[in-house]
């Protein structure tokens, strides 16, 4: 069973900035996982709230106790950028 650590009020406060106002949806979804799982909430109840493995939310949880709030920001990917499309 994953636990995160306690949350000090800085990292929820960052937390629920991220949560509301990051730019990327995967980004606040990870926020609100480990918000929730302070709580008392189980990787396997988050999997079913967020829609995802469990093995997603446990590696979520491992990101937010190993790096913090990098750890739940998106990784670079290799790939072609996508193409801009003109708009008429």
């Amino acid at each position: 069973m994953i636990r995160i650590k306690e949350l000090t009020q800085e990292q929820r406060d960052a937390l629920e900035n991220m949560k509301k106002n990051h730019q990327g949806h995967m980004p606040r979804m990870r926020a609100h996982a480990v918000l929730l799982s302070e709580t008392g909430f189980e990787v396997q109840e988050l999997s079913k709230i967020f829609g995802v493995c469990r093995q997603t939310t446990a590696t979520w949880l491992k990101s937010w106790n190993k790096a913090g709030l990098a750890g739940l920001e998106d990784k670079p990917r290799s790939g072609r950028p996508p193409r801009k499309t003109q708009t008429a």
